[in-house]
């Protein structure tokens, strides 16, 4: 709304420059000027019996459980299309910007990363049944509850960047570096995902043995650890019983949970080859680092409610909502158990 009236004048100074929805700003600001009348807009408070504030609940409720787009007529007649941008309202930053952006729309897609979306895709849906955009994949890398080093690490899977496997095989390599291509433990060649989800190696396979055992003590379903469920962890859409109702606060914990033990996995397997020289971990080293990890993301989650954030903080409700089914006596916390540094909480533990 605020781009519609309050910062509408800059954006079209600044030709919409790093705007998101771009195309939908512009539209309904057309179909505004389109009008004979004057246009004016009342707030009214949100979840108060107000017939069309809650008609319009139900309308963006039934949009956002929609596994498919509508295709929305997004054309802008001639007369009301503003295009371009003012030379004194640009600065050096939205230029470069806006040059970053015309760069991306010429790059082709690479093949590989192509092919490991539409995996992603096509696991999440046997997952859950919900259809994901190759867009939708991409975004959820940005979404707040996937920390920075695992959305790097997840992106860069994603585009198959890392010096894995055939990439060790180039002809350029020498004897020794090519020799880097074939997986130590199992004797054959490597690649994220066997390193990921197939390798022998102490590590991934007790690692997702410990989130399943965790996750069932929720009551949901597990979704099972593969390409879809864990690299398109933010994406996933899970629905209790009975009902068409999203559990959202499930599908944060799911997204915390799968993209931190998955990032812990790569973690481990670098230690294990470069700082270790093969020297594989114990199990007991691999649960203690695993538990540890998960801890520290409540501790983080806990301490981004803080007031002095302001709008960035997290609402308690919902760190309370995601973490509260797999906490250790997580019936006998406090209320506020969430906010009080002095309340130490931690994750069940398998026995």
């Amino acid at each position: 709304m605020d781009s519609l009236t309050k910062y509408r004048v800059i954006l079209e100074d600044t030709g919409f420059i790093g705007k998101k929805n771009e195309n939908l700003t512009k539209a309904i600001l057309a179909a505004l000027r389109s009008r004979k009348a004057h246009t004016a807009f009342l707030w009214v408070k949100g979840h108060s019996g107000h017939p069309r504030n809650e008609e319009a609940d139900r309308l963006a409720g039934n949009g956002a459980a929609k596994q498919i787009e509508d295709n929305v007529d997004l054309t802008i007649p001639e007369a009301y299309r503003v295009s371009g941008a003012k030379l004194a309202a640009l600065s050096q930053k939205l230029v470069y910007r806006a040059i970053r952006n015309l760069k991306e729309e010429k790059l082709l897609p690479r093949p590989s990363a192509a092919v490991n979306v539409a995996i992603i895709v096509d696991e999440l849906k046997d997952a859950c049944g919900y259809e994901a955009t190759d867009a939708a994949v991409w975004m959820s890398l940005r979404k707040k509850d996937v920390i920075r080093e695992a959305r790097q690490f997840m992106w860069k899977t994603i585009h198959d960047g890392f010096m894995t496997g055939r990439h060790w095989l180039r002809p350029n390599m020498s004897d020794a570096l090519q020799e880097r291509a074939t997986c130590k433990i199992c004797q054959q060649q490597d690649s994220m995902d066997h390193i990921l989800f197939r390798c022998a190696a102490r590590g991934q396979a007790r690692i997702y043995t410990l989130l399943r055992e965790l996750w069932e003590t929720t009551g949901v379903q597990w979704p099972g650890a593969n390409w879809g469920t864990m690299l398109g962890a933010a994406c996933i859409v899970l629905k209790s019983r009975g009902s068409e109702g999203r559990m959202v606060a499930m599908e944060r914990l799911w997204t915390i949970l799968a993209t931190e033990s998955l990032y812990l996995v790569w973690k481990l397997r670098c230690e294990r080859v470069i700082q270790n020289d093969g020297k594989e971990f114990t199990v007991v080293e691999i649960q203690n680092r695993w538990y540890a990890t998960i801890n520290q993301r409540l501790n983080l989650d806990r301490k981004a409610t803080a007031t002095y954030l302001g709008k960035r903080a997290l609402k308690p409700q919902l760190v309370e909502a995601t973490w509260l089914p797999i906490l250790e006596h997580n019936r006998d916390l406090p209320h506020n158990w969430v906010g009080d540094g002095g309340v130490l909480v931690g994750i069940k533990r398998g026995r």
